[in-house]
């Protein structure tokens, strides 16, 4: 795998890799498949491009920080070019299904671009069987398929649902097997918000691995 330097956001990127000493690499561009951890998601997609790539280890967890940028296609058929920054954190437990906690409060038209990668539905919250706050339950949707919503109830306990809709009612969070993704999309990239999105990737690793660890995953 080949990196160039990036020209957009460097610095920012920069700086973090340096705050928590972690490798600042810049553009992946894909002649190679060996030389660093792949970040998948449901954004992963051939006509990627990957910028600002950074990795390292935090608190024990390897982390993948980076830009991605694709056309996608709208519910109306429109394409639009859209820009997400990830956090890719890589769990201690896994087995873990696939869970896609998709925020309902970013600027019209982007609402349903996350989702619209999914093979399942919007679920009702109250088949999650425990109480969902109202301020949660109108700022995220939750997708997952019917058979693990009683896998990932647990999850949504008070702390969690305060957690994200107070602090991250802007953010995507997708869950799938080892690997944890943290998803923004404001544009241009702000020291804080970034540093913001690593703090939470690590904190909800040390939840889910906390939570799942007696589950056997």
């Amino acid at each position: 795998m080949i990196f160039k330097p990036s020209k957009h956001d460097r610095p920012v990127f920069g700086k973090l890799a340096n705050e928590y000493s972690l490798t600042y690499y810049g553009t992946v561009v894909p002649t190679e498949v060996d030389d660093y951890i792949p970040v998948r998601g449901i954004t992963a997609s051939p006509e990627q491009i990957d910028d600002n790539y950074t990795a390292g280890k935090l608190a024990g967890y390897n982390v993948q920080l980076l830009q991605r940028s694709h056309n996608v296609y709208l519910q109306d058929n429109r394409k639009v070019n859209r820009t997400w920054t990830i956090c890719q954190t890589d769990l201690h437990c896994a087995g873990l299904p696939h869970l896609l906690i998709s925020s309902r409060t970013k600027p019209t038209g982007d609402e349903s671009v996350l989702a619209s990668y999914l093979r399942m539905y919007e679920i009702n919250l109250n088949s999650l069987g425990c109480t969902i706050a109202e301020d949660f339950a109108d700022k995220f949707s939750i997708y997952v398929t019917p058979q693990d919503v009683q896998v990932v109830r647990p999850i949504f306990t008070p702390e969690f649902q305060a957690m994200l809709s107070i602090h991250f009612a802007h953010t995507d969070f997708e869950l799938n097997d080892k690997h944890l993704y943290v998803y923004t999309s404001r544009l241009p990239v702000l020291l804080t918000e970034l540093d913001r999105q690593l703090r939470i990737s690590i904190w909800l690793a040390q939840y889910i691995d906390k939570l799942f660890a007696t589950a056997g995953h």
